[in-house]
């Protein structure tokens, strides 16, 4: 198991922010702020977001700016928070979710580790953030395990409710829902790909399809 210990130094008081979608249906329960960490120890062959994967600085944001800025949207349910791996910025991260769970959203956060991985106290301030979370998206992704399963890059990734917020509704969660994304244009004239696409509309395919048309790819968004 790789350890995140090595790869960055932690700031408690800061999250390094790779992006952020205000409102996103594809990457958890209802209408959700997303947000994308920078760093991540797991490099999954065939990660969706190898462009987060290097530790490396992007947009170092304080707990507390991002409070201000998640509670400025209105209509949300909550906020997913993918990678990169955030259980590497776990302690800031833990803080971050202690302040929306208080206004009243939920907290789902994607993890390359395993949810055992995260128990073992192995990992810097996980067990604070798993406290924080009320769903956690588990383990790496493994492209020779496709999956129809919601909000999964792979077969082996389990969905796993830690609170009773969502508790009734995780059984149809974890059925054969199939897969969900969305495509929308960035601010920048960019596609923007949410969620997980099919296999055939997945990258390299997908790029070239955009490229044909004129349109140049940008961030695609879902497991770590």
């Amino acid at each position: 198991m790789s350890s995140p210990n090595s790869h960055m130094l932690w700031r408690p008081d800061a999250v390094n922010v790779a992006h952020v979608v205000e409102h996103c249906r594809v990457l958890g329960p209802d209408e959700r702020f997303v947000l994308w960490v920078q760093g991540c120890p797991r490099r999954c062959a065939g990660c969706h977001n190898p462009q987060f994967q290097p530790f490396e600085d992007r947009n170092w944001m304080s707990v507390d700016e991002l409070c201000d800025i998640v509670l400025a949207v209105r209509g949300i349910e909550g906020v997913t928070f993918v990678g990169g791996e955030p259980f590497a910025q776990a302690r800031a991260l833990a803080r971050l979710s202690r302040k929306l769970r208080a206004a009243g959203l939920s907290i789902m956060s994607y993890s390359g580790f395993t949810y055992e991985d995260l128990l073992s106290g192995s990992i810097p301030h996980a067990k604070e953030l798993l406290g924080e979370t009320d769903l956690l998206l588990d383990g790496p992704y493994r492209r020779d395990l496709p999956t129809d399963r919601l909000w999964r890059g792979s077969d082996n990734q389990r969905l796993i409710c830690l609170t009773d917020r969502y508790r009734e509704r995780i059984a149809e969660w974890n059925g054969p829902l199939g897969r969900q994304f969305e495509l929308r244009l960035s601010r920048r004239g960019e596609i923007e790909v949410l969620g997980i696409p099919p296999a055939d509309l997945s990258e390299p395919g997908m790029s070239q399809s955009l490229r044909s048309v004129g349109v140049p790819p940008g961030t695609s968004g879902g497991q770590s």
